[in-house]
């Protein structure tokens, strides 16, 4: 089960007090250990020195000792003082006595940065507004990122590019003077791999879809020459409630298709025809509840809202359904793994581990002969994305308002390296980098969209 706990500060009279940030155990045991950062917030970075006290509810510790993989560590009974050693990952463990008699032992893994990559390991956008609070991360196969965000303040959507070192950002879309520019919300990318051009997908209208009562229109923008084309992707008004995602079809020289859905209609699959020309059939029901996914042999994958998972070919649907309650889970992230395994990661807080777990679906032709090995994931998320690279798979998780990246070890258990924090109700977006193998995520954190 997944240790959770309370803490309570000591803090001398003549300290300030500062931000803190809650890390909690993941090994099961008789105590349920929570670590807190104290006065400290954001990245790790390293030669900082980080002070956390670890706590367990109603229970008074008559031994802790602290140790770490690198750096220096300076105890002070249920407190410590960890200078961080060089960039890479490292490790905090605690073993603690209680006056019950119990016993514990908690390791916690962290992502020490080196301090010659704070800058590109921050805020994309340095501007004063708020940005970040939907952010959507990918990479071409050159190494470059490239993200696509929400600014809160003015309610646009706006591109980033990173070439390794720094990045760039420009407006894509949002209220303008006479070139019907409106408010827009929830941006989605894709990018062609080998030229780096980018697809977006988007909503763009009056109001804001978390208020409620709007119509809003699928919209949808490349870029061209160093300018954004921008076209309205559906002629019809749809509700407030519209989800979305993007995809290029490898069999249809890299076509963007668009799926969404709003309640009052089924899955749509939008696919662009030409400049400023869009098919837009109905192809299943329910509604979008995961990203659309191509496979090479152009099937494209997506799951609605009653947990079952369609295969769209053209015209022809097949559907298999997932089991367990997976038709609980607000969105899926999907990924696909060389010999044809779609993995399916759940996202959402309203349900904790005992009713979603990751899926690992062995896709079987006809669709309906798929099977699917159903495993544990963390007992809590809040929010979370999938990527997958180097025969693994790589979680962005949201605990709270700890970011983590999850990872299998040598013998499937997950790991989980603290990231440093993130803003709390936010998701991040994980993409892993195909030069190197590295997983990057976005995320919001202080109010920012930020790349680490």
């Amino acid at each position: 089960m997944l240790l959770l706990g309370s803490l309570t500060l000591f803090t001398g009279c003549a300290e300030e007090v500062g931000p803190t940030q809650v890390i909690a155990t993941h090994e099961a045991g008789p105590l349920a250990l929570s670590l807190a950062r104290e006065g400290g917030d954001g990245l790790f970075v390293e030669g900082a020195s980080e002070r956390f006290t670890v706590t367990a509810a109603g229970e008074v510790f008559t031994s802790v000792r602290w140790s770490a993989t690198g750096g220096a560590v300076e105890p002070d009974a249920e407190r410590v003082t960890w200078k961080l050693p060089q960039e890479g990952r490292a490790s905090l463990s605690v073993t603690v006595e209680t006056a019950s008699g119990k016993k514990a032992e908690g390791e916690f893994h962290f992502n020490v940065v080196g301090s010659s990559n704070l800058v590109a390991s921050s805020a994309i956008d340095t501007s004063p507004d708020v940005t970040g609070g939907f952010c959507e991360l990918t990479f071409d196969n050159a190494g470059n990122g490239h993200v696509v965000y929400f600014n809160d303040t003015h309610r646009g959507v706006w591109y980033g590019q990173w070439n390794g070192t720094s990045w760039t950002t420009e407006q894509i879309d949002g209220p303008g003077f006479n070139n019907d520019g409106q408010f827009t919300f929830n941006p989605v990318i894709a990018v062609e791999p080998a030229t780096g051009t980018p697809h977006v997908a988007y909503l763009k209208g009056d109001g804001d879809p978390a208020i409620g009562g709007e119509t809003l229109r699928v919209a949808y923008a490349t870029r061209v020459n160093g300018s954004w084309i921008r076209e309205l992707v559906d002629p019809v008004n749809r509700s407030d409630s519209v989800r979305l995602s993007i995809a290029l079809n490898p069999t249809q020289s890299l076509r963007p298709t668009i799926v969404y859905s709003d309640p009052s209609t089924g899955v749509r699959v939008a696919t662009r025809t030409g400049t400023n020309a869009w098919s837009v059939p109905q192809l299943s029901t329910g509604g979008v509840t995961s990203e659309a996914l191509f496979d090479a042999a152009g099937t494209l994958y997506v799951v609605n809202k009653s947990g079952v998972l369609n295969a769209i070919k053209g015209t022809t649907v097949e559907t298999y359904g997932l089991g367990g309650q997976s038709a609980s889970t607000g969105w899926f992230s999907l990924a696909l793994t060389p010999n044809q395994h779609l993995l399916v990661l759940p996202n959402g807080s309203a349900y904790n581990g005992a009713w979603v777990g990751f899926y690992d679906v062995t896709l079987g032709s006809p669709l309906s002969t798929s099977t699917t090995r159903m495993s544990q994931g963390d007992f809590v998320n809040h929010s979370n994305d999938l990527a997958y690279g180097g025969g693994k798979p790589y979680f962005a998780q949201r605990h709270g308002t700890t970011l983590e990246l999850v990872t299998p070890d040598a013998r499937g258990f997950w790991t989980f390296t603290q990231w440093g924090t993130i803003q709390d109700g936010t998701r991040p977006s994980i993409a892993i980098r195909p030069t190197d193998g590295t997983p990057h995520v976005c995320y919001q954190r202080d109010g920012k969209v930020t790349f680490q």
